[in-house]
């Protein structure tokens, strides 16, 4: 499998060259203002990994234009512009996106879908998420996953960003989900769920960027040779329980 990285000079990019080896043919990242340069992908790369910034993906629909490549990206912050371009972009290739490519994370996903299930009804759902200090944006796209998450389980549709001031008691109908920004911390998700006289919490650490590095290289191997569509996590975790 030949592999394209996009936003290869990142710590993510970095890290996927360093783990890939020689499967790396091609790598693209930002180009200079001012600077022209034609850029296109070369027909022998497999599948395109990108881990670069919402405001990038321009760059990356051109770099996809009149291929075929598969494309693994696990770009957090998206909008609707981007979702639409997902979207399009899985209708002629395999696409996976994932908004983290640790398997910990999905198996705390599927933990809390059984909480909410038996909980939603009494228990409230507090999210607190940590990131080092250069994470953009806020809160984290894992954190935005999980809310969905409880939300489509039955849990709180309003999402409370960190509260202050006299706003009175918390609305049964709201999730609260709280960013911590600092340091070098790759990435811990805390779920809260209180209930009257009781508290669960489910919680996942990385403690490092190499689980994500890896992660996308194993949703890489996944699509190659898959039809054209929009893969998940899920996708790829119920065909290795197949397996």
């Amino acid at each position: 499998m030949n592999i394209c990285v996009f936003g290869s000079e990142g710590r993510m990019g970095r890290l996927i060259r360093e783990e890939a080896g020689e499967c790396v043919i091609a790598c693209y990242d930002r180009i200079p203002p001012g600077t022209s340069v034609d850029v296109q992908l070369s027909p022998e790369v497999d599948v395109v990994i990108d881990f670069s910034l919402p405001s990038a993906w321009r760059d990356l629909d051109e770099l996809l234009s009149d291929t075929s490549a598969g494309l693994v990206s696990g770009t957090t912050g998206l909008g609707d512009t981007e979702m639409e371009l997902l979207r399009k972009w899985s209708s002629v290739r395999p696409v996976f996106f994932a908004s983290n490519m640790s398997m910990g994370i999905y198996v705390l996903g599927r933990l809390l879908q059984s909480a909410a299930s038996m909980l939603a009804d009494d228990f409230d759902l507090e999210i607190v998420e940590f990131h080092h200090r250069g994470k953009i944006d806020s809160p984290s796209g894992t954190a935005l996953t999980l809310q969905d998450i409880w939300e489509k389980n039955g849990g709180g549709k309003k999402i409370m960003h960190g509260r202050s001031g006299p706003a009175g008691p918390r609305n049964p109908d709201e999730t609260g989900i709280h960013s911590v920004r600092g340091g070098d911390i790759v990435g811990d998700h805390q779920l809260y769920l209180l209930g009257d006289g009781e508290k669960l919490l489910l919680s996942h650490s990385a403690t490092g960027r190499r689980t994500f590095a890896l992660g996308a290289l194993k949703a890489a191997d996944f699509i190659f040779g898959k039809p054209p569509g929009l893969y998940s996590m899920e996708d790829m975790m119920s065909e290795r329980r197949e397996k």
